[in-house]
């Protein structure tokens, strides 16, 4: 294989690391102010999607207001849902919150079935079809935006959680929810506004990634790759979800080219398993001790 090619590759690979670290910031989110797991956040994804979708059908706006609206749809969606069921399970174990996301995520993918039917629908891109050529390197518009577009939003959220009051209570509630009750925080507030965070942040990866896997019912799926990329940086660490994103989109990429082509879609689950076994703190987290 020559240089550009494997350049075209690891750059193809970075775009789509770029996704599943989004999706793993948008687990992180969750996990880190109520210590739960959200496995019906890809589902949410691809429900925004559809929303942003079908009001491009009907009033033909511009992608940015398809964005837009996908983002609204996303963060009512993520409100409603943690008014109306998680908050009334508060007090049930992490374990139990776990099997009431994998349930609402089995009921938005057969909701998504009825109003949209399980077709692949093109979905329109913000970046143009022709290759760019950078030197003897020929780059898809579309691998390069979606790169440039989650570091933009990666960027955004780190200013949020270092610079804003509503970030700093969120890492407050991440590190001691009693501290942060008695110095005066709301928790249930920072609950709604994680999930109505993680939300937005979905819907974004959604409507860059939907013009290159197609819209459909079935690509809420992308959250298992997001979990694993979080698992992979070390879960619970926002600049880990970044560094396993990317690691994991460039490892799915390479491993066919040295490999049988069948493998690429068990990479995932190998890098898990490896991780779990060789390193299970992650690239950049650390195994916590505690004394008992």
């Amino acid at each position: 294989m020559t240089t550009a090619a494997l350049i075209h590759v690891v750059v193809s690979g970075l775009a789509t690391g770029s996704i599943y670290a989004l999706m793993a910031i948008s687990l992180v989110i969750i996990y880190n102010a109520t210590r739960t797991l959200n496995f019906a956040q890809g589902e949410m994804l691809m429900i925004s999607t559809f929303v942003g979708w079908a009001v491009y059908q009907r009033l033909k706006l511009p992608l940015l207001g398809v964005m837009l609206v996908a983002v609204v749809g996303a963060a009512l969606l993520a409100w409603a849902i943690e008014r109306a069921i998680i908050r009334h399970a508060i007090s049930a174990t992490h374990f139990d919150v776990l099997i009431i996301t994998l349930g609402l995520s089995l009921m938005l993918r057969s909701a998504a079935g009825v109003a949209w039917t399980h077709d692949d629908f093109p979905f329109p891109s913000f970046f143009g079809d022709r290759p760019m050529a950078v030197g003897p390197v020929r780059l898809a518009p579309v691998s390069l935006g979606i790169i440039g577009a989650s570091l933009a939003l990666m960027a955004a959220l780190w200013a949020l959680f270092t610079r804003t009051r509503l970030g700093r209570a969120m890492r407050a509630v991440a590190q001691n929810q009693r501290a942060a009750r008695l110095m005066g925080i709301s928790v249930e507030r920072v609950y709604s506004a994680s999930w109505v965070l993680a939300a937005v942040v979905g819907a974004i990866a959604g409507v860059l990634i939907a013009p290159v896997i197609f819209l459909s019912s079935k690509m809420g799926i992308v959250v298992i790759n997001g979990f694993i990329a979080a698992v992979l940086g070390g879960f619970g660490s926002m600049p880990g979800a970044v560094v396993g994103g990317m690691l994991l989109g460039v490892i799915e990429n390479l491993a066919p080219l040295y490999l049988p082509s069948s493998i690429k879609h068990s990479v995932p689950f190998i890098v898990l398993i490896a991780i779990l076994l060789l390193r299970p703190g992650g690239v950049v987290g650390r195994v916590a001790r505690r004394k008992v």
